[in-house]
């Protein structure tokens, strides 16, 4: 007996081998931070941040062409790996080389103590991916989220610990409502797996409205990873005093597994939870595109505009007969180039003009022409204007709501549709705000506190890409749709 549970335990750890070596990796990061008695070793400690990422990516790779269509239970249900979770964690490594190769190019002081806490938060967000059982996705966001509070307040400053204890008083309240949720959900069914039979069998006696209230309950800590509303509140203030490339990493990585686990989440239940999606995402569309109008500093204004994403992000997660969350994990995909390239747009920015107030831009991109290029492209992208990728994800998000209509004559599904072009036209105002004073306002005294050639060009490396894959996306459709939940 005992033999056969150490040889399930050897099999299930074989499961997570990646993760496993990953956390020695981490342990050695550990221990040279806490034994080096030498300054200045920001150079070294990218260096094993690049490999330990690197490594995420390439294992990633690996399994992902290893696992097929397949699916692997471990740890009798705690785990499950499948070609979702791995595409998820590929996608986790890859933002967090960008953000590491942001770090080193803008020449940021960080110590050893961040990367550390960085790769943390990178093994809850794994963990995330490859779970539907509550007790995991409950330790597992704790670790995500305790990691954030602390690279948020990173650089001790006043503002970094105001913002630092916001997030960390919202998150601690999201948390309490998420286990308030979960706690009602083991009440009437007495499993913590969400895609056992017996959760279903026992879930499927209790009443709809309070299944969907309890599945509230339960999401409001995913909806708070994910930037919607209600659970928005952190957002302006952590994103205008977080370091640069750590904000790149914090407003995709944490969304992108959210929304996965959301869209499992969904999937796994019987029961229709459109009303809930559709509240949560027409709350983020109005708050998130209403509040950007206002902002005259350009991070609190992509703050801001990343809860209106979320809203546009969860339409495809409406669930209806031939939906397979294409929409939304499109979207998710393409997301990435265009939030991290928004993110190294604003430090090539400040970078210039020492400042983060759109104002300061005035007649930034007459003196750089290419810097405005560039500009132009990644607000459009954000807009979702052609030629970018920010219209392909669009476009397929507003054809999902078509589907939704031809499967159900029902006239919400229509209002949704025009909703949410409106909202994007509205989005065009505050996005195009930034090249418009680049490249049409002027300024009579203009001295410029840097011009960096190289981090432009680096710039337009997310520029091609956005305009690139536009015209052959292709490759992006296949990779998704070999991922999806329901084939």
């Amino acid at each position: 007996m005992i033999k056969t549970k150490l040889f399930e335990i050897l099999k299930s750890t074989g499961v997570i081998l990646p993760e496993v070596v990953f956390i020695f990796g981490l342990l050695i990061l550990v221990l040279v931070v806490a034994f080096d008695t030498k300054k200045n070793k920001a150079t070294l400690y990218n260096i094993l941040a690049l490999a330990l990422a690197g490594y995420l990516l390439v294992s990633a790779v690996l399994n992902y062409e290893k696992l097929g269509p397949n699916t692997i239970e471990a740890y009798n249900g705690f785990i499950t790996l499948d070609p979702t979770s791995i595409f998820f964690k590929g996608l986790i490594a890859l933002a967090a080389i960008i953000m590491l190769v942001h770090i080193r190019l803008f020449d940021y002081k960080m110590s050893g103590e961040f990367y550390v806490v960085f790769f943390t938060m990178i093994l809850g967000l794994n963990f995330l991916t490859m779970t539907s059982h509550f007790l995991v996705i409950f330790i597992s966001l704790e670790m995500v989220s305790i990691s954030t509070y602390v690279l948020v307040s990173i650089h001790k400053t006043k503002q970094n610990f105001e913002a630092g204890i916001k997030y960390l008083i919202f998150g601690a309240t999201t948390t309490a409502i998420m286990l308030f949720g979960v706690s009602l959900f083991y009440g009437m069914t007495h499993q913590l797996n969400f895609s056992s039979e017996t959760f279903h069998a026992y879930l499927q006696k209790n009443n709809e409205v309070s299944i969907q209230i309890v599945s509230f309950l339960f999401l409001g800590g995913l909806f708070f990873k994910a930037a919607a509303a209600p659970f928005h509140n952190w957002v302006p203030d952590v994103y205008e005093s977080t370091p640069t490339p750590i904000l790149s990493f914090i407003s995709f990585a944490p969304k992108a597994v959210a929304i996965m686990l959301i869209a499992r989440f969904i999937k796994e239940m019987s029961i229709n939870l459109n009303s809930v999606i559709l509240l949560v995402s027409v709350l983020s569309l109005i708050y998130g595109n209403f509040s950007a109008l206002w902002q005259t500093n350009v991070k609190r204004m992509l703050g801001y505009s990343g809860i209106a994403q979320s809203g546009f992000i969860l339409i495809g997660l409406i669930k209806y007969q031939s939906n397979d969350f294409y929409g939304a994990f499109f979207y998710m995909v393409l997301y990435l180039p265009i939030t991290m390239g928004s993110f190294f747009l604003v430090d090539v920015l400040y970078k210039q003009v020492k400042s983060f107030e759109i104002e300061d831009y005035k007649g930034l991109g007459q003196k750089n022409f290419l810097l405005g290029l560039n500009a132009v492209i990644i607000m459009m992208a954000l807009v979702g204007l052609p030629p970018t990728l920010g219209f392909l994800a669009k476009l397929v998000v507003f054809s999902s709501i078509m589907d939704m209509q031809t499967e159900a004559t029902n006239s919400t599904y229509y209002a949704l549709l025009i909703f949410g072009l409106l909202n994007a036209a509205v989005s065009i105002y505050y996005y195009l705000k930034v090249p418009y004073f680049m490249l049409v306002k002027t300024r009579y005294k203009f001295e410029l506190a840097s011009r960096n050639l190289f981090l432009t060009t680096i710039l337009s490396v997310f520029s091609f890409v956005i305009v690139y894959y536009f015209f052959k996306p292709e490759g992006i459709s296949q990779i998704v749709s070999q991922i999806l939940f329901l084939k």
